[in-house]
């Protein structure tokens, strides 16, 4: 995940993203990212932490469909109930104050409001689902009545801002305590029509109901702003790839309901195969093992998926490039190819096979100066040589048709192969958003970004 800083800042600021077709709404050029409610707990990162003023959207996750048909929140204590103690975690510099009855929203929810505060045009998104908590999508879409409860549900929640009492502080929650907090409702259903291996709840009418239920939210959220005079954003995650994108999802005609389509462009390879591979290839290394035949292996990288939409009535400026801030690392690796499309030996959780790039740079699994590359382009990173291993035994290497490096270290666990993102990777992905007049980029997650926003600096033009 990670030019002397200064290059790859003097590059994005270059390379402006460009909408194509006018949009909807604002903002035309996206640059967003998601933050996660379990940041806190898993880097101890809060809501103060967040680059805003590079951004203009930031999508929260997550909410979720429950068993009884309604939309909730899935860690409401750190949502909008946990105190933020300290100033020095807070936004504004000022603890809450859990004594004060007229407080009423705590957690990350009371520090993203106080972040739109300072910056204007900053818009804050709910994202529904993800891989765990899409369990019951299929039922709330499953009918009209269904469908209309749901999303009157999310917009009750969500956009009304009406959070539920009976936790601590006594006094959070309550009617209309959050209106204002969000601008919009992200849908990442995994996924429509058929079983992922996440035990969602499936259908073969899925399909068009995900169309139903998208074009159900577009006409909550439409006449919702009818009466606030406020356009509310309506977005999904979609799937790399022609696997589960055309498969479980009516492409077009989700758009048209859609404000943009958050494309998933990660975890394309992974443990789950028998082979080394990048977690996120920029386009198709020709010496690539085949994956799942031809016709799937030629969508089968960020620039293919977003050929794939476009050629399936997709229209550019609804296409938002995923970026991911974390890579995936392999053991037991040999040294043939340097580790690159190589066998590896399992590992069995707690292992960390998808290290961030904050604990690449910052936590010493390899060093700061991964986040620097020289003057050109596919420089290796700074005072490391192709053939040096001054990055605590990894050398570190560039694969020119997937567009793509990698660290290997030839001793460490029996050979350690690690695919990663760089602000090289990332700048590509600027220059795909502006060639093809695509609409953004977007990032899986924050917190995932070393200590010096590196990232996040790459994604986006200067402030």
């Amino acid at each position: 995940m990670r030019t002397l800083r200064t290059v790859a800042v003097a590059a994005a600021a270059a390379l402006v993203l460009v909408s194509g077709a006018a949009a909807r709404s604002e903002p035309s050029q996206v640059r967003a990212v998601f933050f996660a409610n379990w940041d806190r707990y898993a880097r101890g990162y809060f809501v103060n932490q967040i680059p805003a003023g590079r951004l203009n959207v930031i999508d929260y996750a997550f909410a979720m469909p429950t068993a009884a048909g309604t939309c909730a929140l899935s860690d409401p204590w750190s949502d909008y109930q946990a105190p933020t103690w300290s100033g020095e975690s807070s936004v504004d510099g000022v603890a809450d104050d859990p004594s004060d009855p007229n407080q009423h929203v705590f957690g990350n929810f009371n520090q993203l409001l106080k972040l739109k505060a300072e910056h204007a045009g900053l818009r804050v998104v709910m994202s529904l689902g993800g891989w765990t908590l899409s369990t019951y999508f299929s039922d709330v879409a499953a009918t009209a009545a269904s469908r209309q409860a749901f999303v009157q549900s999310c917009m009750d929640l969500l956009i009304k801002g009406n959070l539920p009492t009976g936790g601590w502080p006594e006094q959070s929650g309550g009617a209309g305590v959050a209106a204002g907090l969000f601008d919009g409702i992200d849908i990442d259903w995994e996924y429509p029509g058929i079983d992922p291996g996440n035990g969602a709840h499936h259908s073969p009418a899925d399909k068009h109901n995900a169309t139903l239920l998208f074009q159900e939210f577009r006409s909550q959220l439409d006449a919702y702003g009818a009466t606030t005079g406020k356009h509310y954003l309506l977005t999904a995650a979609l799937p790399a790839g022609n696997v589960n994108s055309s498969g479980s999802f009516e492409l077009a005609d989700v758009a048209q309901a859609l404000d943009w389509i958050n494309l998933l462009t990660f975890d394309f390879h992974g443990l789950w195969e028998s082979w080394t591979d990048f977690n996120s290839p920029f386009s198709l290394d020709p010496k690539e093992p085949l994956v799942g035949g031809a016709a799937i292996q030629s969508t089968w990288t960020t620039k293919g998926t977003v050929d794939y939409y476009l050629a399936n009535g997709v229209p550019p400026d609804k296409l938002v490039v995923g970026v991911p801030f974390y890579g995936k690392r392999y053991v037991g690796v040999p040294s043939t190819n340097n580790g690159l499309y190589q066998s590896f030996v399992p590992q069995s959780w707690p292992y960390n096979d998808s290290p961030t790039f904050h604990d690449l740079v910052d936590t010493g699994l390899t060093d700061g100066n991964l986040n620097v590359i020289g003057p050109t382009a596919l420089a290796p990173p700074k005072n490391l040589g192709t053939d040096d291993k001054a990055i605590n035994g990894f050398a570190w290497y560039w694969n020119g048709p997937a567009g793509a490096p990698w660290l290997y270290n030839p001793t460490l666990d029996g050979g350690t192969f690690i695919s990663y993102m760089d602000p090289h990777g990332v700048l590509e992905r600027v220059q795909l958003v502006t060639t093809k007049h695509l609409r953004g980029l977007w990032a899986w997650e924050v917190s995932q970004d070393d200590d010096a926003n590196d990232l996040v600096a790459a994604m986006t033009p200067s402030p």
